[in-house]
């Protein structure tokens, strides 16, 4: 039987991990044409990827819209967007094709791990 993503749970699929880092069970963004698995990039390797400020990233994983408005957010980190597996967890959905409960999903996971943050400071990784 083929895994199938539990959009109700905060479980991640295993392979839902960052590419550079290796952090597990946080929000990952993919490239925009990327709907494949690789590269996922968690929040502070997606900064360094597009050299973009994410100072102002709200756990919801949005920040201010480079372009628009002060109040205007968006959840795209340069040409990253949000990684949200499909059902079957064959791929990603394509950034405008998401369901409802597979936003929600990817909105209720945690920005960080703050165990993994301590580690990153302290010069490791994984």
């Amino acid at each position: 039987m083929k895994a199938k993503i539990d959009y109700s749970s905060l479980k991640t699929p295993r392979n839902y991990k960052c590419t550079d880092c290796g952090a597990t069970g946080v929000k990952l963004w993919r490239g925009w044409q990327d709907i494949t698995f690789n590269p996922l990039l968690c929040a502070d390797c997606a900064r360094k990827h597009e050299n973009i400020d994410i100072s102002e990233m709200n756990e919801q994983g949005t920040i201010p819209h480079p372009d628009g408005p002060s109040h205007r957010r968006t959840d795209q980190l340069g040409w990253f967007v949000p990684a949200v597996p499909t059902a079957h967890i064959s791929g990603y959905w394509g950034y405008t094709s998401v369901p409802d409960e597979g936003c929600a999903w990817w909105h209720r996971l945690p920005l960080r791990i703050e165990k993994l943050n301590k580690r990153r400071k302290h010069g490791c990784t994984g």
